[in-house]
């Protein structure tokens, strides 16, 4: 990984990308401070294709009984405070 300043940069541009273009990394400087990193560009992985699940899924009911209106008890707690 080589570094170079803005200004060297921005004089040899296209010297520098074809450098990178084959596989070198830099790392560019701002008065001796790093400010960013020029790499070789790599094709994204392709994205994941949905796939249709196999088997259905079945949610069972669970049957259980509230004798009370949930929006009551929430009233409730909520006046409670």
């Amino acid at each position: 990984m080589r570094t170079i300043n803005i200004s060297q940069l921005k004089a040899h541009i296209s010297e520098q990308l074809r450098a990178v273009r084959k596989g070198q990394r830099l790392v560019i400087l701002d008065r001796d401070i790093p400010v960013a990193q020029l790499v070789p560009y790599q094709q994204p992985a392709p994205a994941l294709a949905p796939r249709a699940p196999k088997r259905a899924i079945v949610l069972r009911k669970l049957g259980i009984a509230v004798k009370t209106d949930p929006l009551e008890m929430l009233m409730a707690e909520r006046a409670s405070r």
